[in-house]
């Protein structure tokens, strides 16, 4: 491994780097969706909409405690504030404000990997290019006829390429199941405050 390293030079010591944090980056958000549930059981809706129906928006608030994650915090939060605090009368501001206040919990670091993503194939490349004019520089110096002395430049050459799309291609993968479970779980968040407000309006 120390070998592979001091052959890739620099940039693959660079690779290595933005792979610890994507690696980090990933363990770190999928613990966080594991820990949030994506949808609501469908008890809880039949259970919610009979104390609605009933004008028991207390009790809906404590019912809705009971369901963890991001979710159940936001159809919290649009409880309180919509059913006993009444200070919002546009159900429509008051659901987009409580969905990104809560999304926001999901979203944080996501864009690390989107960054690691597309910027570690052009570190890549550029210890390609690196590599290369180092291999033509020797080849310029000492000619055709010794391979050493154009190896280790190939092999820089090669070496940050393979590893650049080897830290891109787990991360974009990451990056992309990540912000489907965030559409995932907003798309849920709204379901559950529309049915809610059907329901209160009734």
């Amino acid at each position: 491994m120390q070998q592979i390293l001091e052959n890739g030079g620099i940039i693959l010591w660079i690779l290595l780097g933005l792979s610890i944090i994507s690696l980090g980056t990933i363990m770190e958000r999928s613990y966080c969706f594991i820990k949030n549930k994506s949808q609501v059981n469908p008890k809880f809706k039949k259970n919610i909409q009979n104390l609605l129906l009933e004008k028991k928006y207390e009790d809906a608030v404590e019912l809705s405690r009971t369901e963890r994650g991001v979710v159940g915090k936001a159809i919290t939060k649009f409880l309180i504030r919509y059913c006993i605090t009444d200070d919002y009368k546009d159900s429509d501001e008051l659901l987009r404000e409580v969905e990104l206040e809560e999304m926001e919990v999901l979203e944080k670091n996501t864009y690390i990997l989107g960054i690691i993503a597309y910027t570690s194939p052009m570190l890549g490349l550029l210890g390609t290019v690196t590599g290369m004019i180092q291999a033509f520089g020797k080849i310029a110096v000492s000619g055709t006829g010794d391979p050493n002395a154009i190896a280790g430049g190939i092999s820089e050459a090669l070496l940050t390429t393979a590893g650049g799309l080897i830290i891109a291609i787990p991360s974009i993968i990451a990056y992309n199941i990540f912000n489907k479970k965030i559409e995932k779980m907003g798309l849920e968040v709204e379901k559950i405050i529309t049915f809610i407000v059907n329901t209160v309006k009734r």
